[in-house]
């Protein structure tokens, strides 16, 4: 698969060869005068191909090489540039009725009669190879025998954490309390006899072999014996199952020479056999190695135990297996243990630290982090120069860990490289692209995947789904904790991601190495130099509100063959302008430019290549009609766009889109069912306002597979307009469709009498609800087979609605709220079942209304949101009353909003502290915020 991706290590040329195979096939023999040229030109591309792929796993290439590779790469985009251009060229001169490659042999056979454009195919494609001819030759004439350059050999940062001064460790007490808890579980009974592992898991530089080997230190006497072994990307097994048995024995040399893997595994095992020990391995990089090692550790009731760590939460969650609640993240450090560390390396306490160094040490630890790798090796950086605040300044504003030189900084950027390097080619592409947003920017993952889709990071064959695979690669570096995530849903996927500034400065210099990405900032110009010599393929602007600086660099960029566009900020137009001849853009992104108007767009229609448009949360109130010459565009995203009433007719000309994103209210033209690739459309659509052709125009949309829509049931003489919608969704539901969301209001006709007219579709994910009684559809929801999340907000809801609901399966994520004219009264509702629910959210209003968990009931439920008036828990001031909060095991975070409406301040704090108690005695003590309304 990787071999067809647009890849950070080998350029384009994976597409290329796909595209150069296409183009040779048998069915293209019409191009008799190039077929021969072009077939020449695959083979030396794909020997190109092999040496790039050889050398991007190179971590140390010599100069030499790095030269090369480079132009290699960039002579990749080139060529991938110029067969494209030939495409669209075709695209103009014909009338295709597919997309890309696929469709490129009917183009093919049209070209026998078009001798212009076969002279012209045959004129680039020996160009093309002239440049390959010239540079092969240029290398030549260099050429050297070494790949890869000797250098000091870095210092293993692991070995110095293992030998580390008791009284230079910082922030461990709390962290090591935890994994001593874990690791004693309880002190009598059988489970603490067990043989148990607990994992640590975090980004490399966390400290994380440091606070394994305080936690060894701390508890190694109460064992018979003990080890602490480092596994790392590449082990040598039997090397590391010998020092095992070298140490848990006190023999040097407790292996032969010759000793096979099985016959050190039979040794550890049989001495392990009668003894309580304690072994940490260091550094597990994966599951295999994790097994190998795992069966050299006798199983016993004696109370050993075993601790590892890791980078890759699947890896810590499978060595602690069954109890994932044996896995630790560790955490960055606290500003306060941050300082610290900072101060005590360069001034020996922070009292000490020049008043004018001050604010500038505080911008550094920011960008630190509390990574306790990076804040030394600056630290270390600082202590050995000048204290002078604009030298402090620089390091604060340059990238970190490559400025300057100092043994340290090589041992940070050895632990970064070792993640970076043991990711495949397509990850690392997908993750230097995050070099694109700003620091601390939360990336929202449908975004990022739809754009990595784009550029071409993302291939997979017919039956793939691209956005899954894409979802698989975010998830993927998350696992390998290299990107932090944000907001993780009750599906259990992550909402976003950000970035550790430590890991974006390693990143950003490793694009700048390969010249994958550019970043313009108005705070930091350090990298403009290498920005100008090179051709950009990967522009964004970030803070673009302040880009004076920008707008006198842009012009003499040479952006030319700029692939991808972002513009983060308010400002828009100038920028804007380097789009008007940039006809190899793939991406533009100007999500948020407050100030983008109309007529900013007005040249999109030049973008021939462009896949991705995103004008989400702006203010324009138009697209241009030239849009419809998009005919490559997949992702259009106009959310958050309220001045955009109605989308011109041209978007239906828009043939290959795939996602199409609009703002709540949008008018859609006629011709919709003309986008037959489209495969998600939102954001919630509002039927009444689409045509009549809609409903029958939806049916026809039989590859969508993600469908939001917001619609009143409709009665009388319109009666006819919901029959066809319901028989489209019928449809679409018994083709692709996988996740339907609807917003119905039953309200505006007083509900629907005898029940809802509407479909049980198997694809129903999402319901949103306005109804004045509950009961008349709690029988449609029940046969919902997939529902995950439900929201109703109603007049009535009684005791057998909510035990109908709770029924439900699959449901995740319910909220109800009440109508405040509902009947006032101490009415409490019992709530049975629930059993997958993770999030419930409960507002009575000033009803009056209340719950009572039972026992048995929401088992794994986390999150609890109650906005209740006073009068329903009064007796809960008296202490009688708790929710039924002891019955949720899983809890982890309580939100109360109390209605004070009417209510006196002494009963209110009250009831508070009362609540605040009642929080605190749960097992788990789960977050807890309280608000008043």
């Amino acid at each position: 698969m990787a071999e067809l991706l647009v890849s950070a290590s080998t350029g384009t040329m994976g597409s290329l060869l796909s595209k150069l195979a296409t183009m040779i096939s048998d069915e293209c023999k019409a191009l008799k005068d190039v077929s021969g040229d072009i077939k020449e030109l695959k083979k030396e591309l794909e020997h190109m191909h092999a040496f790039l792929l050889d050398k991007a796993d190179v971590e140390y290439p010599d100069e030499q090489t790095k030269l090369r590779v480079r132009d290699v790469r960039e002579l990749s985009y080139d060529i991938e540039d110029n067969i494209d251009k030939f495409m669209v060229h075709l695209d103009r001169e014909s009338s295709p009725k597919g997309r890309g490659f696929k469709v490129l042999v009917d183009k093919c056979k049209k070209l026998t009669s078009d001798i212009k454009i076969r002279r012209q195919i045959a004129k680039e494609v020996k160009d093309i190879k002239n440049q390959i001819k010239e540079t092969s030759e240029r290398y030549a004439r260099y050429s050297t025998a070494s790949g890869c350059s000797t250098r000091n050999a870095v210092v293993d940062t692991r070995v110095l954490a293992v030998f580390k001064d008791a009284s230079e460790l910082v922030g461990l007490d709390g962290p090591s309390d935890e994994l001593i808890r874990l690791l004693k579980s309880e002190e009598d009974g059988d489970s603490a006899r067990q043989l148990e592992v607990v994992s640590i898991v975090g980004f490399g530089g966390l400290g994380k072999t440091t606070l394994a080997n305080h936690v060894y230190n701390k508890l190694g006497e109460n064992f018979d014996c003990r080890a602490f072994v480092s596994i790392s990307r590449n082990p040598d097994i039997i090397k590391i199952l010998s020092s095992v048995l070298s140490q848990i024995s006190n023999q040097k040399n407790a292996t032969g020479p010759a000793a096979e893997v099985h016959e050190i595994i039979k040794e550890i095992r049989g001495f392990l056999r009668d003894k309580r020990y304690f072994i940490v391995v260091d550094d597990i990089w994966d599951v295999q190695a994790w097994k190998i090692m795992e069966c050299a550790f006798a199983k016993s009731s004696l109370g050993s135990r075993i601790m590892i760590t890791t980078r890759k939460m699947d890896v810590a969650k499978t060595c602690s297996s069954p109890h994932e609640d044996h896995v630790y993240n560790i955490k960055p450090l606290s500003d306060v243990d941050s300082k610290k560390i900072f101060f005590k390396r360069i001034f020996g306490c922070e009292e000490k630290c020049p008043s004018e160094l001050r604010e500038v040490s505080d911008g550094i630890l920011r960008k630190c982090g509390g990574l306790p790798l990076a804040i030394i090796a600056i630290s270390s950086l600082l202590a050995t120069g000048q204290r002078k605040e604009d030298q402090w300044e620089r390091v604060r504003r340059s990238i970190g860990f490559a400025f300057g030189k100092s043994s340290e900084i090589d041992g940070m950027r050895a632990i970064l490289s070792l993640s970076y390097f043991d990711l495949p080619h397509y990850l690392r592409s997908c993750l230097m692209y995050l070099t694109l947003f700003s620091e601390d920017y939360e990336i929202e993952r449908p975004r990022l995947v739809h754009r990595w889709i784009a550029e071409g990071f993302i291939c997979g064959q017919d039956e793939h789904d691209l956005v899954e695979l894409g979802d698989m690669y975010f998830h993927e570096l998350i696992n390998r904790s290299l990107v932090q995530p944000v907001d993780i849903g009750y599906d259990g996927k992550a909402w976003g991601c950000r970035v550790h500034d430590t890991i974006l400065d390693f990143l950003i210099h490793k694009s700048a190495e390969e010249n994958f990405c550019t970043t313009l900032m108005s705070s930091n110009q350090s990298g403009l130099p290498g920005v100008l010599e090179a051709k950009v393929h990967r522009l964004s602007l970030l803070n673009a509100y302040a880009s004076e600086e920008q707008a006198s660099i842009c012009p003499r960029m040479d952006t030319s063959h700029l692939r991808s566009y972002s513009i983060f900020g308010q400002n828009s137009k100038q920028q804007l302008s380097l789009i008007s001849d940039a006809h190899y853009l793939r991406v533009l992104d100007i999500q948020s430019c407050c100030t983008l108007e109309d007529d900013d767009l007005i040249n999109i229609g030049r973008l021939y290549q462009l896949r991705y448009l995103n004008v989400s949360n702006t203010d324009i109130t138009s697209l241009p009609t030239n849009i419809g010459g998009l005919q490559y565009l997949e992702t259009l995203n106009a959310r958050y766009c309220p001045g955009l009433r109605k989308l011109p007719e041209a978007v239906t000309r828009l043939k290959q889109l795939v996602r199409l994103f609009l703002s709540r209210g949008t008018i859609l033209p006629d011709g919709i069912g003309n986008l037959k690739n489209l495969q998600e459309f939102g954001d919630y659509i509002y039927v009444p306002k689409c045509s009549l052709n809609f409903p029958q125009e939806l049916g026809e949309l039989t590859n969508m597979r993600n469908l939001s829509i917001w619609l009143d049931m409709i009665e009388g003489d319109k009666a006819w307009y919901m029959e066809k919608l319901v028989s489209s969704l019928n449809k679409l539901d018994a083709c692709n469709l996988r996740d339907l969301s609807l917003e119905l209001n039953l309200r505006r006709y007083g509900g629907i009498e005898g029940g809802i007219v509407f479909p049980a579709l198997y694809s129903i994910r999402t319901v949103w609800l306005q109804i004045p009684e509950v009961f008349k559809i709690t029988k449609w929801l029940t046969s919902l087979v997939n529902l995950e999340y439900l929201t109703i907000y109603a007049d009535v809801i009684e005791q057998q609605d909510i035990e109908l609901i709770g029924s439900i399966p699959t449901l995740l994520a319910l909220s109800i709220a009440v109508d405040e004219i509902c009947n006032a009264g101490p009415e409490v509702f019992v709530l049975h079942g629930f059993q997958r629910l993770q999030s419930f959210s409960f507002d009575s209003g000033s009803t009056g209304l209340m719950v009572q968990v039972e026992g048995g009931a929401m088992p794994t439920l986390k999150d609890l949101k109650l906005d209740v008036h006073p009068s329903s828990f009064k007796s809960t001031v008296l202490g009688g009353f708790d929710f039924g909060i002891k019955h949720l095991s899983c809890l982890a975070s309580i939100t109360l909003n109390i209605n004070c409406r009417g209510v006196m301040s002494s009963v209110v704090e009250a009831a508070e502290r009362a609540l605040k108690s009642m929080v605190e005695t749960h097992t788990n003590r789960p977050t807890f915020l309280i608000g008043r309304y």
